[in-house]
């Protein structure tokens, strides 16, 4: 069995990285299980600390309804006192839950609720004890403490009032409040932790069949796709994107192959010419002399090196996307290269360039050149008698046209001539056509320049090639 080519060996979604991206079946167990713990650590934190606010706020509340009771308490004593009340009869509740105090004012009990309370008060000032232990008694009660009124303090000696109420039913409450919801906090976190699993689980399915079919995916099956799965969320949305990353890695493979079938053809064409030239000579050295050897192995030669120059700059291009920029006068430009074209062929078709005006763009002045240098070879290898070149700048753009009088390019073929090895059935004589290359390299360059590049019929009557690049600030 062949093994694959080393560009094509990896070429399904392993080679697009995604196994890195955690679709495989363990990086899937693994997301469920990040994204589960995660939610329920920040649930259970959250649920922790509203608990411990609720339990705190529960105490909060019930122990001001404390003090507002033992507050009522007091200024009802206070009015009984103030009716004539005797203070035994006034401190006397028949409640176990409350204490009742009425001290003078050297700190002495005067009356209580309780035998055990007449030894020591349990305040001696007017104010409020939230939590206070009192001699005698095993709870802990909440202590208010008014002074009493003057007539009040006039007739009885009574200077202040104190009523405490037991915080046993707070502590109850509270106690029993954390208890619950230190039943309710796990139990809603487990809750969630199921609800997390189970949904993220149904999410990573669709993935998971999408990795399954990517991983079908080889070089030898690039023509199929994933399944889009309905809807328009995030899954759907990544199968769409993988089947054009897919559609665009099936077409750069076959343009790649036609490249290098191409490349090899026309490769092949000027060797098998020098080959049989050689194979004449030897077979018949008295009919080929060595000039006409030379002559044929040095055009060949030449057309040899033109054609490998340009493949090579081609992937130079390719591979090497950020090329130095700077502002470039495309008018001098346009303009060297034509003297360059009338040097080198002052027999070939007359060049108009009364039509050159200023431009500036920014780019590679270098490769600007060899575009247009081939712009204006292929202008008039094509021309009967005239090649017109203008520039302007238009808007926020310079526009560079190259016209001739030949005989045009057909409407159907436009788009055709600027992919490599193509050439018109007028270009096929391998004298005139050359290899195809030259408006190639064109479009990668104007691309490269963030321009475009069309073809027109020119006034003159033939092509008109129109390069537009963004003009300099």
């Amino acid at each position: 069995m062949s093994e694959r080519p080393p560009g094509l060996r990896s070429l399904g979604l392993r080679s697009l990285g995604l196994r890195s991206l955690g679709l495989r079946e363990r990086a899937e167990a693994s997301v469920r299980l990040r994204v589960t713990a995660v939610a329920t650590l920040f649930v259970l934190l959250v649920t922790s600390v509203g608990a411990v606010v609720v339990v705190v706020m529960i105490g909060h509340t019930v122990t001001h309804s404390l003090i507002d009771s033992a507050r009522q308490d007091a200024a009802a004593i206070n009015a009984q006192l103030a009716r004539g009340v005797a203070p035994a009869s006034a401190s006397t509740t028949g409640r176990s839950d409350v204490v009742v105090q009425l001290v003078d004012e050297g700190g002495r009990v005067l009356a209580a609720n309780r035998p055990s309370l007449l030894d020591e008060p349990a305040r001696r000032r007017v104010g409020i004890d939230q939590t206070e232990r009192v001699d005698g008694l095993t709870d802990r009660f909440t202590i208010v403490a008014i002074r009493a009124k003057a007539p009040v303090r006039a007739r009885t000696g009574v200077e202040l009032i104190v009523v405490g109420r037991s915080t046993e039913q707070r502590d109850e409450t509270r106690a029993e409040t954390a208890g619950l919801l230190a039943l309710a906090v796990p139990l809603v976190s487990a809750a969630l932790a199921v609800i997390v699993w189970i949904s993220i689980g149904r999410a990573l399915r669709p993935v998971e069949v999408m990795r399954g079919e990517a991983d079908a995916i080889t070089a030898t099956h690039l023509r199929r796709r994933l399944a889009v799965p309905p809807g328009d969320d995030e899954i759907p949305r990544l199968a769409r994107t993988l089947n054009e990353m897919l559609d665009r890695i099936d077409e750069g493979q076959r343009r790649q192959r036609q490249f290098v079938s191409d490349a090899s053809h026309e490769l092949r064409s000027p060797l098998a010419v020098i080959r049989q030239a050689a194979e004449v000579a030897v077979a018949h050295p008295d009919r080929v002399g060595v000039r006409d050897l030379a002559d044929d192995v040095l055009v060949e030669s030449l057309r040899l090196e033109g054609l490998v120059s340009a493949l090579l700059l081609l992937a130079r291009m390719e591979n090497d996307a950020d090329q130095p920029a700077e502002e470039v006068d495309v008018d001098d430009v346009v303009l060297s290269e034509v003297q360059r074209a009338r040097a080198a062929n002052p027999e070939g078709a007359r060049i108009d360039v009364s039509g050159v005006g200023a431009g500036r763009t920014r780019g590679n002045a270098v490769l600007l050149a060899q575009a247009f240098g081939n712009l204006l070879s292929n202008a008039r290898r094509h021309a009967a008698a005239q090649v017109a070149v203008t520039l302007r700048e238009d808007g926020d753009g310079v526009v560079l046209q190259v016209d001739d009088d030949g005989n045009g390019v057909p409407v159907a073929e436009r788009g055709a001539v600027f992919e490599r090895f193509v050439r018109l059935d007028e270009a096929r004589a391998r004298d005139e056509g050359g290899a195809g290359l030259g408006l190639a390299i064109v479009r990668s360059i104007v691309d490269g320049h963030g321009g475009s590049v069309r073809v027109l019929e020119a006034p003159l009557g033939g092509a008109r090639f129109e390069v537009r690049l963004p003009r300099a600030d």
